[in-house]
């Protein structure tokens, strides 16, 4: 169920367990005033995690993380913006880890070999992530941000349950679930993981990413868990579900994931493979991050604005923060 980012766990025993990190020079008079893009990137020759300005200006590598044969690194600013939380898959399966965005203060937090997709909480205390350690299946869980203390788990393991986020005012947690049978569904829930309810229908296998600043609406993508073939979109919807419509539409064949709003939430962030010149209905290929408007105009490729993510590279999984 995890889309084109799939969490592989390597066969290869990795040697070297430990992360390394890069001191990049990094001045907070760079950022931009409407904050900056998260995005993991295999330019390097590795998958790191880079920063940049919301033109593709100012471009910074945060990270120098061991290789890996999982591409699933998924970064996610804090509400302070100064660290980040992400995934990553040293050989054994994916833990969570968080470094300051200057790339110092690389901390671990879990060791289980299964949590991925951590999200901040709006306070920034705590994080909610996808956990199937010792599982049925993956469900939706939370934790302290510093690593301590146990996990809370939310939803039942019967059921597949993935990629949870906060609405801004830390009530409600909103993911996507295979609860009822169901490819992927959006679903929502209270903050204890009380009063579940779905609201996409099952034709739409939707995936949420992003709740607006407001708490209005919920951004997410169509065919989670589902081949390259079906294409992907992004769509936009109300917080009940209702009033949801497609955005950026486009005729020919694509794949369009992982949109996140700008902290003003007036604009988005997501990977498209829109732009490559060698799309096809069966595989996945080059991905670049692009912005538009919170209403799906203007859109804009800002990838080959720095010079990067051409040819065969890859730029993926952004988040605006």
């Amino acid at each position: 169920m995890f889309g084109s980012q799939t969490i592989r766990c390597s066969a290869t025993a990795v040697a070297v367990l430990a992360l390394t990190f890069v001191c990049s020079f990094y001045t907070f008079a760079s950022e931009s005033p409407n904050g900056r893009i998260a995005f993991t990137s295999d330019r390097s020759g590795s998958w790191q995690i880079y920063t940049m300005n919301p033109d593709g200006s100012d471009l910074v590598q945060v990270t120098n993380l061991a290789p890996t044969d999982d591409d699933g690194v998924f970064p996610s600013i804090s509400p302070n913006g100064q660290q980040i939380a992400f995934n990553f898959n040293a050989g054994d399966g994916p833990d969570l880890y968080v470094v300051n965005v200057d790339g110092t203060g690389l901390r671990r937090l879990t060791d289980d070999h299964g949590s991925f997709w951590p999200r901040w909480s709006p306070d920034g205390k705590r994080l909610v992530f996808t956990a199937f350690a010792q599982l049925r299946s993956a469900v939706i869980a939370t934790m302290a941000a510093d690593g301590s203390g146990k996990r809370k788990i939310l939803t039942t393991d019967i059921w597949e349950s993935v990629g949870g986020v906060y609405t801004p005012d830390g009530k409600q947690i909103v993911f996507g679930s295979q609860m009822g049978g169901f490819i992927s569904a959006v679903w929502i829930m209270n903050v204890d993981g009380s009063h579940q309810r779905r609201l996409t229908r099952a034709v739409l296998k939707g995936q949420p990413w992003s709740v607006s600043p407001d708490g209005k609406h919920i951004l997410g993508y169509t065919n989670q868990d589902s081949p390259p073939a079906p294409g992907r979109s992004i769509f936009v919807m109300n917080l009940d579900g209702s009033g949801r419509k497609r955005l950026a539409p486009l005729s020919r064949f694509h794949h369009d994931v992982y949109p996140s709003y700008s902290p003003d939430g007036t604009k988005i962030a997501l990977v498209s493979d829109r732009f490559s010149s060698d799309i096809t209905e069966f595989t996945y290929d080059t991905f670049d991050v692009l912005t538009m408007n919170a209403d799906g105009s203007n859109l804009s490729d800002v990838s080959p604005a720095a010079g990067y993510c051409l040819f065969d590279g890859n730029c993926v999984t952004p988040f605006w923060g």
